[in-house]
């Protein structure tokens, strides 16, 4: 139970102050613990810091797979997770700290942040690609391929967070505003089929 509860800390300390502000004397204190009790957990902050990916990973990807189901309905579900980010990044640690690994992790845990981030994107692409090849998008009057659309949802993801994470709310909300039109005009279903 401490351990987890020495996670939690730890995520809230993370998204707010990054990696490097924060000690783990402060992860202790709003545990309610001393410090050396960490380690009985955890032998470091680095050690502390990694196990959070998994767990961040695992949550977003029951998120997006929660929300983005598939079908005939799978633009507006694309659009709602979209939308979804700026909320989440304003109310959620867990998307704060995630937001931060993603694009700025600790430059001496680069590689193993980095690693399993890469093989939650490509599973989420695979995902995404066989929800779009199932549905209406997948026959679009702009003729491009599936994985062309898959890769232009992941840059719009990639940038909107981007942009969350560098730029704040306004510039999100222009960018995801003129990156949707993009997307809506290049998914309008071909009628000749």
């Amino acid at each position: 139970m401490t351990a987890s509860k020495l996670q939690n800390a730890a995520l809230i300390r993370f998204a707010v102050q990054g990696f490097d502000a924060t000690t783990m004397n402060e992860i202790a204190g709003d545990v309610g613990i001393k410090k050396a009790s960490i380690y009985a957990h955890f032998r470091n902050k680095d050690e502390l810091f990694l196990s959070l990916i998994p767990m961040m990973i695992d949550s977003e990807l029951r998120y997006i797979k929660a929300m983005i189901t598939g079908g005939e309905n799978l633009k507006a579900q694309f659009y709602a997770y979209l939308e979804s980010l700026d909320t989440r990044f304003m109310t959620s640690h867990d998307m704060q700290f995630w937001l931060r690994t993603i694009f700025a992790p600790p430059s001496h845990l680069y590689h193993e942040s980095i690693t399993p981030m890469h093989a939650f994107m490509d599973e989420l692409e695979a995902y995404f690609s066989a929800l779009i090849a199932d549905s209406n998008l997948g026959k679009v009057s702009s003729g491009l391929s599936v994985m062309e659309l898959t890769a232009t949802y992941m840059a719009m993801m990639d940038s909107l967070q981007t942009e969350l994470l560098f730029g704040g709310h306004e510039k999100y909300e222009k960018r995801f505003q003129a990156l949707w039109k993009v997307f809506d005009l290049v998914t309008q279903p071909d009628l000749s089929k």
